[in-house]
Protein backbone atom coordinates (compact mmCIF):
# COMPACT_ATOMS: atom_id res chain seq x y z
CA UNK A 1 0.00 0.00 0.00
CA UNK A 2 1.62 3.23 -1.04
CA UNK A 3 2.52 5.52 1.79
CA UNK A 4 0.51 8.69 2.17
CA UNK A 5 2.24 11.74 0.77
CA UNK A 6 2.43 14.55 3.31
CA UNK A 7 1.39 17.97 2.03
CA UNK A 8 4.23 20.39 1.63
CA UNK A 9 4.73 22.79 4.55
CA UNK A 10 6.41 25.45 2.38
CA UNK A 11 3.25 27.56 1.91
CA UNK A 12 2.59 27.43 5.68
CA UNK A 13 6.18 28.55 6.34
CA UNK A 14 5.75 31.44 3.90
CA UNK A 15 2.52 32.52 5.62
CA UNK A 16 4.10 32.24 9.06
CA UNK A 17 7.17 34.18 7.90
CA UNK A 18 5.13 37.02 6.41
CA UNK A 19 2.93 37.10 9.53
CA UNK A 20 6.02 37.30 11.76
CA UNK A 21 7.46 40.13 9.69
CA UNK A 22 4.17 42.03 9.90
CA UNK A 23 3.99 41.53 13.66
CA UNK A 24 7.61 42.62 14.06
CA UNK A 25 6.92 45.88 12.24
CA UNK A 26 3.94 46.71 14.47
CA UNK A 27 4.54 49.19 17.33
CA UNK A 28 4.80 47.54 20.74
CA UNK A 29 3.04 48.91 23.79
CA UNK A 30 5.32 48.15 26.77
CA UNK A 31 2.41 48.04 29.22
CA UNK A 32 0.47 45.53 27.09
CA UNK A 33 3.63 43.47 26.62
CA UNK A 34 4.30 43.25 30.35
CA UNK A 35 0.69 42.26 31.03
CA UNK A 36 0.93 39.50 28.41
CA UNK A 37 4.17 38.18 29.88
CA UNK A 38 2.67 38.21 33.38
CA UNK A 39 -0.34 36.16 32.20
CA UNK A 40 1.98 33.74 30.43
CA UNK A 41 4.03 33.24 33.58
CA UNK A 42 0.85 32.65 35.59
CA UNK A 43 -0.21 29.99 33.09
CA UNK A 44 3.16 28.26 33.55
CA UNK A 45 2.85 28.13 37.33
CA UNK A 46 -0.86 27.23 37.46
CA UNK A 47 -2.36 24.97 34.79
CA UNK A 48 -5.91 23.54 34.94
CA UNK A 49 -6.25 24.89 38.48
CA UNK A 50 -3.29 22.81 39.76
CA UNK A 51 -0.07 24.43 40.92
CA UNK A 52 3.11 23.10 39.30
CA UNK A 53 5.78 22.96 42.03
CA UNK A 54 8.83 23.11 39.76
CA UNK A 55 7.60 26.10 37.80
CA UNK A 56 6.49 27.80 41.00
CA UNK A 57 9.89 27.31 42.59
CA UNK A 58 11.65 28.55 39.45
CA UNK A 59 9.47 31.67 39.39
CA UNK A 60 10.18 32.29 43.07
CA UNK A 61 13.94 31.95 42.54
CA UNK A 62 14.01 34.10 39.42
CA UNK A 63 11.47 36.68 40.57
CA UNK A 64 8.64 38.05 38.47
CA UNK A 65 10.49 41.31 37.89
CA UNK A 66 13.52 39.54 36.42
CA UNK A 67 11.34 37.32 34.23
CA UNK A 68 9.50 40.35 32.91
CA UNK A 69 12.72 42.27 32.30
CA UNK A 70 14.37 39.36 30.51
CA UNK A 71 11.30 38.83 28.33
CA UNK A 72 10.95 42.53 27.56
CA UNK A 73 14.65 42.97 26.80
CA UNK A 74 14.45 40.49 23.91
CA UNK A 75 11.52 42.33 22.28
CA UNK A 76 11.61 46.02 23.21
CA UNK A 77 13.88 48.34 21.18
CA UNK A 78 16.98 49.55 22.99
CA UNK A 79 17.76 53.20 23.64
CA UNK A 80 21.19 54.12 22.30
CA UNK A 81 23.63 56.58 23.80
CA UNK A 82 23.03 58.87 20.82
CA UNK A 83 19.31 59.00 21.71
CA UNK A 84 20.14 59.89 25.30
CA UNK A 85 22.55 62.61 24.17
CA UNK A 86 19.94 64.12 21.84
CA UNK A 87 17.35 64.07 24.63
CA UNK A 88 19.71 65.85 27.04
CA UNK A 89 20.58 68.40 24.35
CA UNK A 90 16.89 69.13 23.69
CA UNK A 91 16.23 69.64 27.39
CA UNK A 92 19.18 72.00 27.73
CA UNK A 93 17.93 74.08 24.79
CA UNK A 94 14.52 74.45 26.43
CA UNK A 95 16.05 75.35 29.82
CA UNK A 96 18.27 77.94 28.14
CA UNK A 97 15.35 79.62 26.38
CA UNK A 98 13.34 79.73 29.62
CA UNK A 99 16.16 81.34 31.63
CA UNK A 100 16.91 83.80 28.81
CA UNK A 101 13.23 84.77 28.68
CA UNK A 102 13.13 85.35 32.44
CA UNK A 103 16.37 87.36 32.37
CA UNK A 104 15.14 89.82 29.72
CA UNK A 105 11.47 90.23 30.69
CA UNK A 106 12.16 90.49 34.44
CA UNK A 107 12.69 94.33 34.51
CA UNK A 108 9.29 94.94 32.94
CA UNK A 109 7.49 92.97 35.64
CA UNK A 110 9.71 94.16 38.47
CA UNK A 111 8.94 97.84 37.89
CA UNK A 112 5.27 96.97 38.40
CA UNK A 113 5.89 94.90 41.52
CA UNK A 114 7.81 97.71 43.28
CA UNK A 115 5.22 100.35 42.35
CA UNK A 116 4.48 101.37 45.94
CA UNK A 117 8.14 101.76 46.94
CA UNK A 118 9.25 103.69 43.83
CA UNK A 119 6.22 106.01 43.84
CA UNK A 120 6.79 106.83 47.50
CA UNK A 121 10.46 107.66 46.87
CA UNK A 122 9.98 109.87 43.82
CA UNK A 123 6.47 111.18 44.58
CA UNK A 124 4.89 110.43 41.18
CA UNK A 125 1.20 109.84 40.46
CA UNK A 126 -0.28 106.57 39.24
CA UNK A 127 -0.71 107.98 35.72
CA UNK A 128 2.91 109.16 35.56
CA UNK A 129 4.12 105.83 36.86
CA UNK A 130 1.97 104.13 34.24
CA UNK A 131 3.91 106.08 31.59
CA UNK A 132 7.15 104.82 33.10
CA UNK A 133 6.03 101.20 33.02
CA UNK A 134 4.66 101.66 29.53
CA UNK A 135 7.98 103.01 28.23
CA UNK A 136 9.50 99.54 28.58
CA UNK A 137 6.87 98.01 26.29
CA UNK A 138 6.65 101.00 23.93
CA UNK A 139 10.33 100.55 23.14
CA UNK A 140 9.70 96.83 22.64
CA UNK A 141 6.84 97.64 20.24
CA UNK A 142 9.10 99.54 17.84
CA UNK A 143 11.92 96.99 18.16
CA UNK A 144 9.87 93.82 17.65
CA UNK A 145 9.66 93.66 13.84
CA UNK A 146 13.27 94.84 13.48
CA UNK A 147 14.37 92.23 16.01
CA UNK A 148 12.59 89.53 14.02
CA UNK A 149 14.33 90.55 10.81
CA UNK A 150 17.70 90.87 12.53
CA UNK A 151 17.63 87.39 14.03
CA UNK A 152 16.96 85.93 10.57
CA UNK A 153 20.26 87.50 9.47
CA UNK A 154 22.58 86.98 12.46
CA UNK A 155 21.08 83.83 14.00
CA UNK A 156 19.60 83.25 17.45
CA UNK A 157 22.91 82.65 19.27
CA UNK A 158 24.48 86.03 18.48
CA UNK A 159 21.28 87.91 19.16
CA UNK A 160 20.74 86.18 22.52
CA UNK A 161 24.30 86.99 23.63
CA UNK A 162 23.90 90.67 22.74
CA UNK A 163 20.51 90.91 24.45
CA UNK A 164 21.64 89.34 27.71
CA UNK A 165 24.78 91.46 28.00
CA UNK A 166 22.78 94.64 27.35
CA UNK A 167 20.10 93.87 29.92
CA UNK A 168 22.76 93.06 32.52
CA UNK A 169 24.35 96.48 31.99
CA UNK A 170 21.00 98.34 32.03
CA UNK A 171 19.73 96.68 35.22
CA UNK A 172 23.09 97.20 36.90
CA UNK A 173 22.92 100.91 36.09
CA UNK A 174 19.38 101.18 37.52
CA UNK A 175 20.64 99.69 40.78
CA UNK A 176 23.80 101.82 40.84
CA UNK A 177 22.77 105.27 39.57
CA UNK A 178 18.95 105.16 39.61
CA UNK A 179 18.62 108.33 41.70
CA UNK A 180 16.49 110.10 39.09
CA UNK A 181 13.11 108.90 37.83
CA UNK A 182 14.01 110.02 34.30
CA UNK A 183 17.17 107.88 34.29
CA UNK A 184 15.16 104.86 35.40
CA UNK A 185 12.64 105.39 32.58
CA UNK A 186 15.42 105.68 29.97
CA UNK A 187 17.13 102.48 31.15
CA UNK A 188 13.78 100.68 31.18
CA UNK A 189 13.37 101.63 27.52
CA UNK A 190 16.72 99.97 26.77
CA UNK A 191 15.54 96.84 28.59
CA UNK A 192 12.36 96.89 26.50
CA UNK A 193 14.28 96.91 23.19
CA UNK A 194 16.39 94.03 24.46
CA UNK A 195 13.34 92.01 25.48
CA UNK A 196 11.75 92.34 22.03
CA UNK A 197 14.90 91.14 20.29
CA UNK A 198 15.31 88.34 22.81
CA UNK A 199 11.80 86.97 22.26
CA UNK A 200 12.26 86.59 18.50
CA UNK A 201 15.66 84.94 19.03
CA UNK A 202 14.24 82.46 21.55
CA UNK A 203 11.35 81.54 19.23
CA UNK A 204 13.72 80.90 16.34
CA UNK A 205 16.09 78.87 18.52
CA UNK A 206 13.24 76.54 19.49
CA UNK A 207 12.00 75.99 15.93
CA UNK A 208 15.53 75.39 14.64
CA UNK A 209 16.10 72.69 17.26
CA UNK A 210 13.40 70.48 15.63
CA UNK A 211 12.17 69.37 19.04
CA UNK A 212 9.91 66.29 19.11
CA UNK A 213 7.44 68.06 21.45
CA UNK A 214 7.38 71.66 20.27
CA UNK A 215 4.16 72.42 22.15
CA UNK A 216 5.65 71.48 25.51
CA UNK A 217 8.83 73.43 24.72
CA UNK A 218 6.80 76.55 23.90
CA UNK A 219 4.76 76.16 27.09
CA UNK A 220 7.96 75.95 29.12
CA UNK A 221 9.38 78.99 27.34
CA UNK A 222 6.16 80.94 27.81
CA UNK A 223 6.22 80.02 31.48
CA UNK A 224 9.32 82.22 31.71
CA UNK A 225 7.12 85.34 31.75
CA UNK A 226 4.88 84.36 34.68
CA UNK A 227 8.00 83.01 36.36
CA UNK A 228 9.54 86.48 36.05
CA UNK A 229 6.36 87.95 37.53
CA UNK A 230 6.50 85.37 40.33
CA UNK A 231 10.10 86.27 41.13
CA UNK A 232 9.38 90.00 40.99
CA UNK A 233 6.43 89.55 43.33
CA UNK A 234 8.59 87.62 45.80
CA UNK A 235 11.20 90.39 45.77
CA UNK A 236 8.73 92.80 47.41
CA UNK A 237 8.75 91.16 50.87
CA UNK A 238 12.20 89.57 50.53
CA UNK A 239 14.24 92.44 49.04
CA UNK A 240 12.29 95.66 48.40
CA UNK A 241 10.94 95.95 51.96
CA UNK A 242 14.24 94.91 53.57
CA UNK A 243 17.22 95.96 51.40
CA UNK A 244 15.45 98.47 49.15
CA UNK A 245 13.89 98.15 45.71
CA UNK A 246 17.23 98.66 43.90
CA UNK A 247 18.51 95.33 45.24
CA UNK A 248 15.80 93.60 43.19
CA UNK A 249 17.47 94.84 40.00
CA UNK A 250 20.77 93.36 41.19
CA UNK A 251 18.99 90.01 41.26
CA UNK A 252 18.00 90.63 37.64
CA UNK A 253 21.67 91.03 36.69
CA UNK A 254 22.37 87.62 38.19
CA UNK A 255 19.51 85.94 36.31
CA UNK A 256 20.65 87.40 32.98
CA UNK A 257 24.23 86.33 33.73
CA UNK A 258 23.13 82.73 34.32
CA UNK A 259 21.23 82.79 31.02
CA UNK A 260 24.32 84.10 29.20
CA UNK A 261 26.41 81.18 30.45
CA UNK A 262 23.78 78.72 29.22
CA UNK A 263 23.55 80.34 25.78
CA UNK A 264 27.32 80.18 25.31
CA UNK A 265 27.36 76.49 26.21
CA UNK A 266 24.15 75.21 24.64
CA UNK A 267 23.02 77.23 21.60
CA UNK A 268 25.09 76.29 18.55
CA UNK A 269 26.15 78.85 15.91
CA UNK A 270 25.74 78.40 12.19
CA UNK A 271 22.90 77.89 9.72
CA UNK A 272 22.45 81.61 9.12
CA UNK A 273 22.31 81.23 5.32
CA UNK A 274 19.19 79.06 5.58
CA UNK A 275 17.52 81.50 7.94
CA UNK A 276 18.13 84.48 5.65
CA UNK A 277 16.22 82.84 2.79
CA UNK A 278 13.26 81.71 4.94
CA UNK A 279 9.98 83.61 4.53
CA UNK A 280 6.85 83.47 6.74
CA UNK A 281 4.21 81.03 5.49
CA UNK A 282 1.33 82.86 7.19
CA UNK A 283 -0.25 85.66 5.17
CA UNK A 284 0.32 89.29 6.09
CA UNK A 285 -3.38 89.71 6.78
CA UNK A 286 -3.41 86.81 9.26
CA UNK A 287 -0.32 88.07 11.06
CA UNK A 288 -1.69 91.60 11.42
CA UNK A 289 -5.08 90.43 12.70
CA UNK A 290 -3.27 88.23 15.18
CA UNK A 291 -1.25 91.28 16.19
CA UNK A 292 -4.45 93.29 16.84
CA UNK A 293 -6.02 90.51 18.88
CA UNK A 294 -2.82 90.10 20.85
CA UNK A 295 -2.80 93.84 21.60
CA UNK A 296 -6.18 93.62 23.34
CA UNK A 297 -5.21 90.47 25.23
CA UNK A 298 -1.86 91.79 26.37
CA UNK A 299 -3.48 95.09 27.41
CA UNK A 300 -5.42 93.10 29.99
CA UNK A 301 -2.48 90.92 30.99
CA UNK A 302 -0.33 94.02 31.48
CA UNK A 303 -2.96 95.63 33.67
CA UNK A 304 -3.13 92.47 35.77
CA UNK A 305 0.59 92.30 36.53
CA UNK A 306 1.07 96.05 36.86
CA UNK A 307 -1.66 96.85 39.36
CA UNK A 308 -2.47 93.62 41.17
CA UNK A 309 -0.22 94.49 44.13
CA UNK A 310 -1.49 98.07 44.46
CA UNK A 311 -5.08 96.91 43.94
CA UNK A 312 -4.64 94.33 46.68
CA UNK A 313 -3.45 97.04 49.08
CA UNK A 314 -6.49 99.15 48.14
CA UNK A 315 -8.76 96.14 48.76
CA UNK A 316 -7.40 95.70 52.28
CA UNK A 317 -4.35 93.46 51.91
CA UNK A 318 -0.92 94.39 53.26
CA UNK A 319 1.98 95.25 50.96
CA UNK A 320 3.80 92.02 51.71
CA UNK A 321 0.68 89.89 51.30
CA UNK A 322 -0.15 91.58 47.99
CA UNK A 323 3.36 90.84 46.74
CA UNK A 324 3.00 87.20 47.71
CA UNK A 325 -0.40 87.07 45.99
CA UNK A 326 1.21 88.24 42.74
CA UNK A 327 3.95 85.65 43.16
CA UNK A 328 1.63 82.74 43.97
CA UNK A 329 -0.86 83.72 41.26
CA UNK A 330 1.93 83.83 38.69
CA UNK A 331 3.14 80.40 39.87
CA UNK A 332 -0.37 79.07 39.34
CA UNK A 333 -0.31 80.55 35.84
CA UNK A 334 2.96 78.71 35.15
CA UNK A 335 1.37 75.44 36.24
CA UNK A 336 -1.61 75.95 33.94
CA UNK A 337 0.65 76.72 30.98
CA UNK A 338 2.64 73.56 31.59
CA UNK A 339 -0.58 71.56 31.93
CA UNK A 340 -1.66 72.63 28.44
CA UNK A 341 1.86 72.23 27.07
CA UNK A 342 1.88 68.54 28.00
CA UNK A 343 -1.25 68.04 25.89
CA UNK A 344 -0.71 70.50 23.07
CA UNK A 345 1.21 68.35 20.57
CA UNK A 346 -1.56 65.71 20.55
CA UNK A 347 -4.45 68.17 20.79
CA UNK A 348 -6.99 68.17 17.96
CA UNK A 349 -8.45 71.58 18.77
CA UNK A 350 -7.04 74.54 16.85
CA UNK A 351 -4.45 76.50 18.88
CA UNK A 352 -6.19 79.84 18.36
CA UNK A 353 -9.56 78.37 19.39
CA UNK A 354 -8.05 77.28 22.70
CA UNK A 355 -6.43 80.70 23.11
CA UNK A 356 -9.82 82.39 22.67
CA UNK A 357 -11.43 80.04 25.19
CA UNK A 358 -8.78 80.69 27.84
CA UNK A 359 -8.98 84.45 27.28
CA UNK A 360 -12.76 84.40 27.67
CA UNK A 361 -12.52 82.60 31.01
CA UNK A 362 -9.75 84.99 32.10
CA UNK A 363 -12.02 87.96 31.38
CA UNK A 364 -14.46 86.70 34.03
CA UNK A 365 -11.60 86.36 36.50
CA UNK A 366 -10.44 89.93 35.92
CA UNK A 367 -13.99 91.22 36.27
CA UNK A 368 -14.09 89.52 39.66
CA UNK A 369 -11.26 91.77 40.83
CA UNK A 370 -13.48 94.86 40.50
CA UNK A 371 -15.36 94.58 43.84
CA UNK A 372 -13.29 95.84 46.76
CA UNK A 373 -13.73 92.57 48.68
CA UNK A 374 -10.49 91.20 50.15
CA UNK A 375 -11.39 87.49 50.08
CA UNK A 376 -12.82 87.68 46.54
CA UNK A 377 -9.72 89.55 45.39
CA UNK A 378 -7.54 86.66 46.56
CA UNK A 379 -9.69 83.90 45.02
CA UNK A 380 -10.26 85.36 41.54
CA UNK A 381 -6.56 86.20 41.18
CA UNK A 382 -5.97 82.52 40.46
CA UNK A 383 -8.68 82.45 37.80
CA UNK A 384 -7.28 85.60 36.20
CA UNK A 385 -3.75 84.21 36.07
CA UNK A 386 -4.68 80.61 35.26
CA UNK A 387 -6.91 81.39 32.28
CA UNK A 388 -6.03 84.98 31.40
CA UNK A 389 -2.35 84.15 31.07
CA UNK A 390 -2.64 80.83 29.20
CA UNK A 391 -3.51 82.18 25.75
CA UNK A 392 0.11 83.05 24.67
CA UNK A 393 1.03 79.35 24.79
CA UNK A 394 -1.53 78.55 22.12
CA UNK A 395 -0.94 81.60 19.91
CA UNK A 396 2.83 81.13 19.88
CA UNK A 397 2.45 77.43 19.14
CA UNK A 398 0.22 78.18 16.16
CA UNK A 399 2.57 80.83 14.77
CA UNK A 400 5.80 78.88 15.26
CA UNK A 401 4.44 75.58 13.95
CA UNK A 402 3.05 77.27 10.85
CA UNK A 403 6.19 79.26 9.94
CA UNK A 404 9.16 77.01 10.81
CA UNK A 405 12.53 78.60 10.04
CA UNK A 406 10.81 81.98 9.54
CA UNK A 407 9.39 81.93 13.08
CA UNK A 408 11.59 84.86 14.07
CA UNK A 409 10.18 87.20 11.43
CA UNK A 410 6.58 85.98 11.87
CA UNK A 411 6.58 86.23 15.65
CA UNK A 412 8.20 89.67 15.35
CA UNK A 413 5.00 90.94 13.72
CA UNK A 414 2.61 89.36 16.23
CA UNK A 415 4.77 90.30 19.22
CA UNK A 416 4.49 93.94 18.16
CA UNK A 417 0.82 93.80 19.10
CA UNK A 418 1.67 92.17 22.41
CA UNK A 419 4.06 94.97 23.35
CA UNK A 420 1.69 97.67 22.14
CA UNK A 421 -1.06 96.31 24.37
CA UNK A 422 1.21 96.00 27.38
CA UNK A 423 2.43 99.57 26.76
CA UNK A 424 -1.08 101.00 26.64
CA UNK A 425 -2.24 98.83 29.54
CA UNK A 426 -0.43 100.57 32.42
CA UNK A 427 -0.94 103.99 30.79
CA UNK A 428 -4.71 103.74 30.34
CA UNK A 429 -5.31 101.80 33.53
CA UNK A 430 -3.19 104.24 35.55
CA UNK A 431 -5.30 107.15 34.28
CA UNK A 432 -8.47 105.15 34.98
CA UNK A 433 -7.35 104.50 38.56
CA UNK A 434 -6.64 108.19 39.17
CA UNK A 435 -10.01 109.27 37.74
CA UNK A 436 -12.43 106.46 38.63
CA UNK A 437 -10.70 103.98 40.94
CA UNK A 438 -9.69 100.34 40.77
CA UNK A 439 -13.19 98.91 40.21
CA UNK A 440 -13.61 100.70 36.87
CA UNK A 441 -10.06 99.83 35.90
CA UNK A 442 -10.74 96.08 36.26
CA UNK A 443 -13.96 96.44 34.27
CA UNK A 444 -12.02 98.02 31.38
CA UNK A 445 -9.37 95.30 31.56
CA UNK A 446 -11.98 92.51 31.45
CA UNK A 447 -13.73 94.11 28.44
CA UNK A 448 -10.49 94.31 26.46
CA UNK A 449 -9.74 90.68 27.25
CA UNK A 450 -13.15 89.67 25.85
CA UNK A 451 -12.58 91.70 22.64
CA UNK A 452 -9.17 90.08 22.16
CA UNK A 453 -10.72 86.64 22.60
CA UNK A 454 -13.27 87.36 19.86
CA UNK A 455 -10.61 88.53 17.37
CA UNK A 456 -8.39 85.55 18.14
CA UNK A 457 -11.27 83.16 17.53
CA UNK A 458 -12.03 84.85 14.20
CA UNK A 459 -8.54 84.03 12.78
CA UNK A 460 -8.34 80.51 14.20
CA UNK A 461 -8.29 78.84 10.76
CA UNK A 462 -5.27 80.87 9.63
CA UNK A 463 -2.95 79.14 12.13
CA UNK A 464 -4.37 75.61 12.08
Amino acid sequence: MPSAVRPSSAPRRMVDSSRSQAMASMPIDPRRLRATVRLSMTAIVVRDGVRRPRAQARARRCGWGRMLRSSSARILPTVTSADRTADISNRLIVVTTVVATVGCVYPGFLIGAVTVQVRNEFGVSAATYGWAMGTYFLAATFASILGGRLVQRVGPRRQLIGCLITTMVAQGLIAAIGESFGVIVALLAVCGVVNAANQTAVNLALTRARLPRLGLAIALKQSGMPTAAMISGATVPLLALTLGWRSAFVLGVGIAGAALVLVLRVIEPGGVETLRSAKPVSTRRALYWSMIGGAFLSFSAGGLTSWLVASGVDAGLGEGMSGWLLSIGAAFGVGVRLFWGLRMDAMRALPYSMAALMAGVGAFGMLGLAPRITALHVVVTFLAFGAGWSWPVFTNFGIMRANGDAAGAASGVTQMGIYLGVFLGPLVTGWTIDEFGYSWMWAVVATCMAIGAAITYAVREEFA
